[in-house]
């Protein structure tokens, strides 16, 4: 004997939570290797305004046409002897950015937007598919390999930072 079920008003959300899970694993299973010895020095740079910190293997994941949506890493390093909170990002190539947060709670992980991310003084800060993260949402036109991006962080006190981050597949 089969039996059906017809779909109650929780299936929707749950196929909605699916397709955004699925989007973010496709982001991290993109991400590039981390074989930095291969890259060019050039992708270091200094704070374009007067955030006080540097920036090494920054990347911008590739994603499949039709993906609106991309994963950022980096690892920022501070010259400062105070934490800095890092509390905005941008991108002209999105509709907007997001800073992100992983967290792992009963062997659950899952990502959340957050409202800022620390940069301990002196310390690093690193931007990973593991963890801590940027998101450009709302592309506004698919990403290229080989591509750069210019991302900017702000600080809490205003001082921007400018990411010259290379389009990488994996």
């Amino acid at each position: 004997m089969t039996s059906t079920r017809r779909a109650g008003p929780a299936r929707p959300l749950l196929i909605a939570a699916l397709l955004i899970l699925a989007a973010a694993l496709a982001a991290a299973l993109l991400r590039p290797r981390t074989d930095t010895a291969s890259q060019p020095p050039a992708q270091a740079s200094q704070a374009s305004g007067s955030l006080p910190a540097t920036v090494t293997d920054a990347r911008v994941v590739a994603v499949p046409p039709g993906i609106r949506e991309t994963s950022v890493f980096a690892t920022l390093r501070s010259t400062w002897d105070a934490d800095v909170r890092i509390t905005g990002v941008s991108s002209p190539a999105a509709g907007h950015a997001m800073l992100m947060v992983t967290h792992t709670q009963d062997n659950m992980t899952g990502m959340s937007m957050t409202g800022s991310l620390t940069l301990p003084a002196g310390g690093t800060l690193t931007l990973s598919d593991t963890g801590d993260h940027l998101m450009l949402m709302d592309l506004k036109e698919p990403l290229q390999p080989g591509q750069t991006i210019p991302i900017t962080l702000t600080d809490a006190e205003g001082r921007t930072l400018t990411i010259q981050a290379p389009v990488t597949k994996p």
